[in-house]
């Protein structure tokens, strides 16, 4: 009788996987339709066996990208920075990582910020503003004016030192002045209280040395220290000035001397200012995560930092130091 068909695929099979296969008497028999018949079948079953094998085979799982509202990063990295905008790839391509770029670009931001003051210590100097909002003006927008200047610097790892010394020469000049060694009126009534020297000794050069910190440890890659350097100055510095004019009659239960409105207008101002600079610097291709993957995070440390700030312990830990600590170190356990 004949061969079953099973064996003789099976054979044929066999013959077709092998180098040097043996011929059986009986296979070459074979006529030419079977064999093809079996290699087709053979084939056929070669393909299932794949596709199964495929199928359980442990899959690579992309790592998601952060929601919106999670507070704590997934673990897996991220996706890789965006594409820098259109501007900065032109300002790169034009101006390099030199060093010279650097310092010219330092050289800009730490004019730009005398000017800026120096416009405040006019104004007060005129009476056009009164001593206390140019002193908390200068206070809320200095750190987010400089913060502008970033992308002016290149991606050398110098390029964040000589940023650094924007804030360096600012702090020099406040103890200059401060300490007596440098008579300068109109810089001690701008940025003072009472109009004594000695306080640029406090509050503002411990403002300048958040900025040197913040600046040369983390600069425009880190959400944490967006965040701390926005609570620190359009958040503390705005509730002072939103609490002087609304405040009367919303006191804290907690702390007379602090209120609703005021709390308010840090919370969003610290939150507002830290997600546009991140949305602008994630545009830039500095920070990885984008705006709406940070904003839950951002809003939880401005929230803390708020509560922190509004806590009854005036005179014992400056605000310039408690509100960029406690969110840096927030900071760092979310966007880690």
């Amino acid at each position: 009788g004949g061969m079953r068909p099973a064996r003789a695929c099976a054979m044929a099979v066999a013959s077709l996987a092998s180098p040097h296969p043996p011929v059986a008497a009986d296979t070459a028999r074979l006529s030419t339709h079977t064999q093809r018949r079996c290699v087709s079948a053979a084939r056929g079953r070669t393909m299932v066996v794949a596709a199964v094998g495929v199928a359980l085979a442990p899959r690579r799982q992309s790592a998601p990208s952060d929601s919106a509202f999670s507070l704590v990063p997934s673990g897996r990295p991220g996706p890789p920075p965006p594409r820098a905008a259109a501007v900065v790839e032109a300002l790169d391509a034009a101006l390099g990582d030199s060093a010279a770029r650097d310092a010219g670009a330092a050289l800009g931001a730490a004019v730009a910020a005398y000017l800026w003051v120096k416009l405040f210590d006019m104004l007060a100097s005129k009476d056009v503003l009164e001593r206390k909002l140019s002193r908390k003006v200068i206070h809320t927008t200095s750190g987010p004016f400089f913060m502008l200047t970033w992308p002016l610097f290149g991606s050398a790892p110098s390029s964040q030192l000589f940023a650094a010394l924007v804030p360096a020469l600012q702090a020099v000049r406040l103890f200059a002045i401060g300490s007596g060694a440098v008579a300068n009126e109109n810089a001690v009534r701008a940025v003072s209280r009472e109009g004594d020297k000695r306080e640029l000794l406090g509050g503002p050069f411990i403002y300048t040395l958040v900025l040197l910190v913040v600046t040369a440890c983390f600069w425009r890659t880190s959400p944490a220290g967006i965040a701390a350097l926005s609570l620190m100055c359009g958040g503390d510095g705005l509730a002072d000035i939103v609490g002087r004019r609304l405040g009367k009659g919303n006191a804290l239960p907690w702390n007379g001397d602090k209120s609703f409105a005021g709390s308010a207008a840090m919370f969003l101002g610290g939150f507002l200012c830290s997600l546009v600079y991140v949305w602008a610097f994630h545009a830039c291709g500095y920070v990885e995560v984008d705006a709406s993957g940070a904003c839950a995070r951002l809003a939880l440390i401005a929230a803390v930092c708020t509560a922190a700030e509004s806590a009854p312990v005036t005179g014992l830990l400056d605000d310039n130091i408690s509100v960029p600590v406690l969110a840096l170190a927030l900071g760092a356990a979310l966007f880690s």
